[in-house]
């Protein structure tokens, strides 16, 4: 038999099997995540307001994960009712990642301010990141914006690293911790270095070569 024709009669029995394949494969991965705020907190009310430590009794600001129907599959509550979810996707993490940020700030003092987490999709169900350091346990990652702390996020590769900077009182002076938080194939790591010294945030973020 000619191979052009016996292509034709196995033809028909290749496609079935494929249509038999794809109306097995589950559906595409479609969950979305949403930050839900309280209703009475408008956008002109969010700009006035973040960052100042004015009091607010709204609801606490909540992320939800919603799949291909609307349903909600998962949610996760923040601690302030003022946030912010950055709607770019970190690269290069394992489960797919969004940096949420409740803002925590006090009516007085400089060691308050907002707080970021990065927020994991995993087996759609929602995590705050966990990082482990040299010889450390595992432990939420926190990025904290004070009066003597911040972070950025800056390209690393096909990755994107957390640096963070953060002064705090050792003995008579101060103490300053440089900090970077990478992603490995097996999930977060965290280097940093420790010196004398005070950075406060009226400063510029320090340049990259000063984080390990």
């Amino acid at each position: 038999m000619r191979p052009r024709s016996l292509a034709r009669r196995l033809l028909p029995a290749l496609l079935a099997s494929l249509a038999s394949l794809a109306s097995a494969r589950p559906p595409a991965d479609c969950d979305r995540l949403t930050l839900v705020l309280d209703p009475r907190l408008t956008p002109e009310i969010l700009q006035r307001d973040w960052g100042t430590g004015a009091d607010h009794d709204e609801a606490d600001a909540v992320l939800e994960l919603r799949g291909c129907r609307g349903e909600l599959l998962d949610r996760l509550e923040l601690a302030a009712p003022m946030a912010t979810l950055d709607p770019v996707r970190l690269r290069g993490t394992p489960s797919p990642t969004w940096l949420a940020t409740a803002d925590l700030t006090a009516p007085a003092g400089t060691t308050s301010g907002p707080l970021t987490v990065p927020v994991e999709v995993v087996a759609h169900r929602l995590r705050v990141a966990r990082a482990r350091g040299p010889g450390s346990a595992m432990a939420p990652i926190q990025l904290a914006a004070t009066g003597k702390s911040a972070w950025k996020r800056v390209p690393a590769g096909k990755g994107d690293d957390l640096l963070e900077v953060r002064s705090e009182r050792d003995g008579e002076g101060f103490a300053t911790t440089w900090r970077r938080y990478h992603v490995t194939p097996h999930g977060w790591r965290w280097t940093q270095r420790r010196g004398p010294g005070l950075w406060e945030s009226d400063a510029d973020f320090p340049p990259l070569a000063q984080f390990p």
